[in-house]
């Protein structure tokens, strides 16, 4: 930690960094900010555990008033340690408790999120838990910005809950005044008429053909990858509302020309439309940035979402 007499003009001077600073006052022992890529925040650092309290951001707190708030905080004794409880523990009440009700694709989306990219915080403590051990598992995910937000919003939400009476695993959460990572990346990429028959050729054969049938009906990918052949009847195809993101069935008469593209499909025994890779189940949205690559590749096409 840097230290540095705060003032108006000293904290709005400090620079913006990818890595977060903290400058300690040096007229007000404890009393701080800590600067990130995107915010500046002030705070307090207290008691034997050095236990940071966030006051509120540059930019919305003034500084004479975060002074007054750190000293108040430093004249009082620090909370008792909230009682034992690991990451891993917490997460699967978390997703229980917290999940009743939802879809199960919601459920599943954020257990895979917190069990996959925050596995190596599964043995500790959430007490001990500081904003620092999540911002590494997050920038494992530097290369995957979409991922990294999601995972960044899964764990905040978690972290939240676990603030929130009656549990109150943690007197506070370490991801207050965590920027997040990068921003929704809303595309307006549109393909034209000629580019549309290219991707529509270049998706003939199976199963690059999925994107054929998101073409015909405007379904999400992890949707359209999932139907199941028993979902088809009298040329009607209802997804279930637990595999629909607002977790309502959703009816799609099956026209001609997307009857031909569904009886281009191999069947055997399997039960869904796209079978998993071993044959059981539904092949994943996982899956599709490797054939959306093959498809952009055929039809000369490039930068369309899915």
């Amino acid at each position: 930690m840097a230290r540095l007499k705060l003032t108006e003009l000293s904290v709005k001077a400090l620079k913006p960094t990818d890595k977060y600073v903290s400058y300690m006052d040096t007229t007000t022992p404890g009393f701080g900010v800590r600067v990130g890529l995107r915010s500046k925040t002030y705070i307090v650092v207290r008691g034997r555990a050095r236990e940071r309290i966030t006051i509120g951001k540059f930019d919305e707190v003034s500084l004479a008033e975060a002074r007054a708030e750190a000293k108040r905080l430093l004249s009082t004794a620090p909370e008792p340690k909230a009682a034992s409880m690991t990451f891993a523990k917490a997460r699967e009440m978390f997703l229980e408790e917290n999940y009743q009700g939802r879809s199960p694709r919601t459920k599943y989306q954020v257990s895979r999120l917190l069990k996959l990219h925050f596995k190596a915080l599964d043995g500790g403590q959430l007490a001990d838990l500081t904003d620092t051990d999540v911002q590494r598992a997050l920038n494992k995910l530097a290369d995957r910005p979409s991922e990294q937000l999601h995972a960044y919003r899964a764990v905040r939400t978690f972290l939240r809950w676990c603030t929130r009476p009656p549990r109150r695993f943690i007197k506070h959460s370490p991801m207050e005044g965590y920027e997040p990572p990068s921003r929704d990346n809303r595309g307006s990429r549109v393909l034209s008429d000629e580019e549309l028959v290219a991707v529509w050729n270049a998706a003939e054969v199976f199963p690059r053909s999925v994107f054929r049938l998101m073409m015909l009906w405007g379904t999400r990918n992890s949707e359209t990858v999932c139907i199941a052949r028993e979902w088809l009847k009298d040329g009607i195809l209802t997804i279930p509302g637990a595999h629909v993101k607002n977790g309502r069935d959703h009816s799609i008469p099956v026209a001609p020309l997307a009857q031909h593209v569904l009886g281009g499909f191999p069947s055997g025994n399997a039960t869904h439309f796209f079978p998993g890779r071993w044959g059981e189940g539904h092949m994943t949205h996982h899956a599709l940035p490797k054939l959306k690559a093959e498809v952009m590749e055929m039809s000369g096409t490039s930068g369309w979402p899915t």
